[in-house]
């Protein structure tokens, strides 16, 4: 452990458990929101995708 302190790279771990998470929507009317103000507005000029 004292070597990974010497390091200038913040080590990071990530928990596998939040995996059960990937195909969930967790805010669904956010996600319905965001989608219209897309649908109505667009994305900025030069974004790309």
């Amino acid at each position: 452990m004292q070597k990974l302190k010497k390091g200038k790279v913040p080590v990071v771990i990530i928990d596998e458990s939040l995996d059960r998470y990937n195909n969930v929507v967790l805010f669904p009317e956010k996600l319905a929101k965001t989608n219209e103000m897309l649908r109505t507005v667009g994305l900025p000029k030069g974004f790309h995708v």
